[in-house]
């Protein structure tokens, strides 16, 4: 028979993965949860919400949405308690949290969005993100939905080279793109 965990162990859970993590938005912190069978989407959205009530975890404005993040409260809270966490639980989540952070940093990084303007068209906004200040931002009409969403999907793996070739092309730059300096 499988062990269930308690409501504390999880909310230790989340708070463990989130110091793991950084600043996390709920949809990515959801991913990380599920995607390491840690967590469930109810326990995930129940847990945030009481870490957030018992200001453990404080929200962030951020491009991306909201971004949750531990207080100092929140620490403390788990360097007192995290004992009560299953060890293979705790390191489960740190042995995954490299990859997910750099997963998470590019997506904190490289904005894609679209929004229906007129007659069927869409406007595809992308941003280019660094130190929290916009390096660029882009604004593309395109006639269908499918094409937007192919902008955004393309954006993540193409935003730099697009960024170096349009600093190159306007004289800012004395790189070609795809070049080391």
């Amino acid at each position: 028979m499988q062990r269930t965990p308690t409501d504390t162990e999880n909310k230790l859970l989340l708070l463990h993965a989130i110091d793991c993590l950084g600043g996390v938005t709920a949809h990515q912190l959801l991913l990380f949860m599920v995607e390491n069978d840690a967590m469930g989407y109810i326990e995930v959205q129940l847990g945030l919400a009481e870490l957030v009530d018992a200001n453990l975890l404080k929200k962030q404005k951020h491009a991306l949405g909201t971004l949750y993040e531990l207080t100092a409260k929140g620490r403390d809270s788990l360097f007192m308690f995290c004992e009560r966490v299953p060890h293979s639980r705790l390191v489960a989540i740190e042995e995954s949290a490299a990859a997910f952070r750099r997963r998470f940093r590019l997506e904190k990084q490289m904005i894609a969005d679209f929004e229906k303007i007129r007659d069927g068209a869409f406007c595809v906004s992308l941003r280019l993100i660094e130190k929290n200040e916009s390096l660029m931002d882009i604004k593309i009409n395109v006639p269908t939905q499918k094409i937007a969403q192919q902008f955004c999907d393309a954006w993540i793996a193409q935003a730099s080279g697009v960024y170096s070739y349009i600093m190159y092309a306007l004289g800012e730059a004395d790189i070609e793109p795809g070049r080391e300096a």
